[in-house]
């Protein structure tokens, strides 16, 4: 639970040794300050809270946390001092030290900038040395890193102020965090360019700190915003929605299962193919016979080492207009190369719906901007916990896929865009570099999130779709798995665990937001007076308006849908509702 401070001119969020959301009024000038370790595999493990001693001065504060590592970071000790003064100084300061060897690829202080407002912003970075180089954030989101050998980063605040931010105990650097769908730009520490993994010692002290310090401001902070009514302004230009689908299991469908996904009136299958083993042509059969029964295309993506199978060219001739995109994964390949999408062609048939891209993350089409010449698609996944897990990041990130969206067009020359497998969270870690010890961080398996059948996973969709659906962009996005832990629908039978306590056959939230996201084809923009708190997707189909109304908080909250549609609501806590609008767009 976040716990609302203030420090002279700013307010800001504590929460489990974290400064989050630091606000110079209405601007959000820090998103995120916060310790991270990442072991040899790149994942983050998470901090075991030992004790937290908050001392609220009302427009002062100081924070002292005793914290320890876990998993390979289990014997580091770290202690955590957050200081926040009545003139607006943020300081945030950690010691930490080892009993035991391990190893890490990053450990330490990392600073999180909002990618609103700051997309664009002048900045003046103070380098190792003292030198000072004038430069902006990014605005196209940046393949490689935009600042190195960062010691201080200095940048216009409100009306006429500038904030400063110094770093210590370490060589910083910035990636743009937008490449895997995050938020934000990240500062962080140890620069990429360094050997890793590195081994941290017993006795070995790691210190580090970041002060924020403000000139030019005001002296002290607004009240708070009240829990009054939310106002979502619903704008009157209708923007096309792409086709919604959702990722094909191997398992059979039993009745009942088939006709919980005929229900949802979907536009596409994705389904992977091991386009390696001999069951490959009775495997795509399969996935045009499913995306016949419920009345949709297919999508195919052929994963395969080795050169092409001409097995498969009978299945996808067969398929016809069912198939709407086909293309090669190669696990050597990042993004495939045209050379291997030219020999599948002239395989299998150039005149089938080719496609380009990555299993991957955009990060790759970004830093590999694929050759898209006289092809019909350009793909790429996402999931929005590369980096973070909590619930208010993974929720931030659905505004990140609307610039995703709109950078993606511009590398993807005239093919259309299928974004998928969309996953809450990721499928597989691909910078693991030993698989074996990349365990997961809870009770269920690394690839599956127990929010799956909450209302959160329905919200983060339904925000995420809105945020995809930018005019010229993305065609096609297929969400999760069919059925099971990472689908819309429990299995009729399968395993249980007390971890993810679905009954047989349940119907996840989500299923009622991809159901309302299919039958629709336009979507309504919409702004919120409070993103955070409450948003709304509205959709319009043959079948008239609706919307889809999330409330992010614990609490009841009223809601005034106002512009191209006028209805009230009360949305209870942390609740997804779907409701009819009168009229619709012409």
């Amino acid at each position: 639970m976040a716990t609302p401070l203030v420090a002279g001119p700013l307010r800001l969020d504590y929460d489990s040794g974290d400064i989050r959301c630091v606000r110079l009024g209405d601007e959000e000038i820090l998103r995120r300050v916060y310790v991270v370790f990442q072991d040899r595999n790149w994942t983050a493990r998470p901090w075991r809270i030992l004790s937290e001693d908050i001392d609220d001065r009302g427009d002062a504060f100081t924070i002292r946390v005793r914290t320890r590592g876990s998993f390979d970071a289990e014997p580091f000790a770290l202690s955590l001092q957050i200081q926040g003064d009545h003139d607006g100084t943020l300081s945030y300061t950690m010691r930490g030290e080892a009993s035991a060897p391990f190893l890490r690829n990053r450990l330490g202080i990392c600073v999180l900038h909002p990618m609103a407002g700051f997309a664009g912003r002048s900045c003046e970075i103070t380098h190792v040395g003292g030198s000072i180089e004038a430069s902006t954030f990014p605005d196209r989101i940046s393949p490689h890193q935009p600042f190195l050998d960062v010691t201080a980063m200095t940048y216009p605040v409100g009306a006429a102020g500038t904030a400063r931010l110094a770093f210590a105990g370490e060589i910083f650097e910035t990636e743009d965090h937008r490449n895997w769908s995050d938020a934000s730009y990240k500062t962080y520490c140890t620069p990429i360019s360094l050997p890793f993994p590195v081994e941290v010692m017993p006795g070995e002290a790691i210190e580090q700190s970041v002060t924020l310090t403000l000139a030019g401001v005001p002296a002290s902070a607004p009240p708070p915003p009240g829990l009054g009514p939310i106002d979502i302004t619903v704008h009157a230009v209708a923007q096309p929605l792409p086709s919604i689908g959702v990722h094909l299991t191997d398992a059979a469908w039993s009745p009942a299962e088939a006709e919980f996904l005929r229900s949802l009136a979907l536009g596409h299958v994705h389904a992977d193919i091991d386009a390696d083993h001999p069951g490959a042509p009775d495997r795509i059969d399969d996935a045009v016979r499913h995306a016949h029964d419920l009345g949709a295309k297919a999508f195919l993506a052929l994963h395969a080492a080795g050169g092409p199978n001409p097995s498969l060219a009978a299945p996808l001739a067969a398929a016809g207009d069912t198939l709407a995109g086909v293309w090669v994964v190669n696990p050597d390949e990042k993004v495939t190369a045209r050379a291997t999408v030219d020999a599948w062609r002239s395989a299998l048939g150039p005149d089938l719906p080719w496609g380009c891209g990555t299993n991957l993350y955009f990060t790759e089409l970004n830093r590999q901007p694929p050759d898209t010449g006289g092809l019909s698609w350009t793909t790429f996944s996402v999931n929005p916990q590369v980096h973070a897990s909590d619930d208010r990041s993974v929720m931030q990130n659905t505004a990140t896929l609307a610039v995703i969206a709109d950078n993606a067009a511009r590398l993807s020359g005239s093919t259309q865009i299928h974004v998928g497998p969309v996953s809450l969270r990721p499928r597989f870690n691909p910078n693991a570099t030993d698989p074996t010890s990349d365990v997961s961080n809870t009770d269920l398996p690394s690839d599956v999130d127990a929010r799956q059948r909450d209302p959160f996973a329905a919200a983060w969709t339904a925000l995420a779709v809105r945020s995809l659906a930018i005019p010229g962009t993305v065609s096609a996005v297929t969400l999760f798995e069919d059925l099971g832990w990472k689908g819309l629908r429990a299995r009729d039978s399968g395993p249980q665990d007390a971890a993810f306590l679905a009954d047989p056959g349940e119907e996840f939230p989500v299923s009622a937001v991809v159901r309302a996201l299919a039958r629709a084809t336009h979507v309504l923009p919409t702004t919120s007076s409070e993103p955070e708190a409450v948003d709304a997707v509205v959709l319009d189909g043959p079948e008239g308006r609706w919307a889809i109304v999330a409330n992010l908080t614990d609490s009841p909250r009223a809601v005034c849908l106002t512009g191209a549609a006028d209805a009230a609501y009360t949305v209870t806590p942390h609740d997804v509702v779907v409701v009819d609008l009168p009229g619709r767009a012409t």
